[in-house]
Formats: structure tokens, sequence, C-alpha cells
């Protein structure tokens, strides 16, 4: 039989070292349980049946901060939701991989309404991130999937630890990553040869003419549009037209390091026209 003995300065060590573990969990983590709380109580008042959050955006994004966050702050609303359901992020991914999404990261109301349109979701929450006195702002918006209308908005500081400072710059792996970028490390643009205008046909918007759809692009060897992926979208059909018309464009290919034709990633902006 072994006799354990009880050591006072064992047991005031484990203590402390505790009571440090908790401190540094504490100083970011009651910021984001009280955001959560917040957008609980407004997404109910809401009357939404469920809601999607997207990968909080910035300051050097796409990275892992981003999401990260976003990963703590679903996990809180969670806790927090009595009447409506938080969409697991295995379930968005899912989603967005069926809506030529770029990526999970979004901060554009319109662009996160269209991934959603036929998703059954009826709500998301989009949010950014700004440095600011050594910590993080973050804003975080909730919109009605529908029209994009807005719900409510909240703001709060936390803590930039050096946990979260070890994530910043990291980005999450990318279907893209695995083609050179056009116009770097020795890989020429794509030169556009046929690229026509967009001509929209639904119902005029007042100031259409600024609005852009952004896609990320692949253009091969011989010069054709591959792999399109939506960076930033506009409702009513627009973001389905452009895609429709940059499948029909044509480049003149971009020249690898070696002087051969080579597929290369890009990105190209859309601007409507309406008539």
């Amino acid at each position: 039989m072994q006799l354990t003995f009880f050591n006072p300065f064992c047991a005031l060590l484990i203590v402390l070292v505790l009571s440090s573990v908790c401190q540094s969990t504490a100083a970011q983590e009651p910021q984001i349980s009280a955001l959560a709380q917040q957008m609980s109580d407004s997404l109910s008042r809401a009357k939404v049946k469920n809601v999607a959050i997207f990968a909080f955006v910035g300051p050097d994004e796409p990275e892992a901060l981003g999401q990260s966050l976003a990963d703590d702050f679903r996990e809180d609303l969670a806790k927090s939701a009595k009447d409506f359901q938080v969409v697991a992020r295995p379930q968005l991914l899912t989603i967005l991989g069926k809506t030529a999404a770029l990526s999970a990261s979004v901060n554009d109301a319109d662009t996160a309404s269209w991934f959603l349109r036929d998703s059954g979701v009826d709500s998301f929450v989009i949010g950014s991130l700004s440095r600011e006195n050594g910590g993080l702002q973050i804003a975080l918006k909730a919109f009605h999937v529908r029209g994009a209308r807005e719900i409510s908005s909240f703001e709060a500081s936390i803590v930039l630890t050096d946990d979260l400072k070890a994530l910043i710059g990291l980005s999450r792996g990318r279907e893209f990553a695995m083609w050179p970028r056009g116009g770097t490390n020795g890989y020429s643009s794509p030169v556009c040869l046929s690229c026509p205008q967009l001509q929209y046909h639904g119902r005029a918007i007042p100031g259409l003419y600024q609005n852009l759809v952004v896609l990320e692009i692949t253009v091969d060897e011989e010069g054709r549009t591959r792999h399109i992926r939506v960076k930033k979208a506009l409702l009513n059909g627009m973001t389905e037209d452009a895609i429709a018309t940059v499948k029909t464009w044509r480049f003149k290919p971009s020249l690898g390091p070696d002087g051969k034709p080579a597929a290369v990633r890009m990105i190209v902006q859309v601007t409507l026209k309406s008539y």
C-alpha cells in the first residue's frame, strides 16, 4: 500500500497556476460572451429561426484570428440561444461549398445574403476586427437573409493576448493556393482579348454603376476562364449574370518563368450596367 502525503507547497503552486490560466482566459472571454448575449436577445426579438456566423474579417484578412474569434462567439451564442438555432460551422462550410464562395470570411451583407439565399437559413452575423491601443475592436452586425435587412449591431474591445497575436496573418487553406497568382513570381498577367461588358436584365437599381461583383478565377493555358469563386456578390440576380458573363471571357494566357503558357489565378471585377 502506497501512502500519499499532502504537500502544502504543491497545493499552493497548483492554485497559483490555475488562477493564472483562468485570468488570462478571462481577459477576453467576458467581452465575447457579453456580445453573444446581446446578439442572442436581439435575434430573439427579431424572431429568427436560425443564424449563421461567418468568420470575422481583419485586420489581415484572410487569417486564422477571425475564424478563431468567430468560433468562440458561435459557441457562446449557442449557449445563450433559447428560441433559435445556431448553424454549426461544418454546415456553413457545406453551404458555402455549394455557392462558389471564396472563403468563410465575409464582411459584406449582400454577399453573405447571396451565399445563404437557398440554404434555409434566415439570418446571419458578420464581423470585422480592427486594432486599437494594443487590443482589438470587434464590430458585429446581424441581418435577415432576405433582402440583407439589418437586425442589430454591437461593438466591444478585447485584449490582444499572445495567443491571439500568434494567429494574426495565419491563413486558412484555400483551394486557389495551388495556382500561382498572375503578375507575380515570374508569371505574367493574363491579357483580356474578349471581355464583353455585362448587360444587366433585371430591374434598374439607383447607383447601379457603382456596384461590382468581385470574382477570383483561374485562367488556363488556353486563356479560358475556369474555377470561378465569388468574393463579393450582389443580389437580384446580378451575381449570376456576372458569373455567366465571365465564363465567356477569353484571355491571352499567362506565361510562366519558363516562357510557356501557364494557368494562373486572378481577381476580376465586373461592373453592372442596367438598361
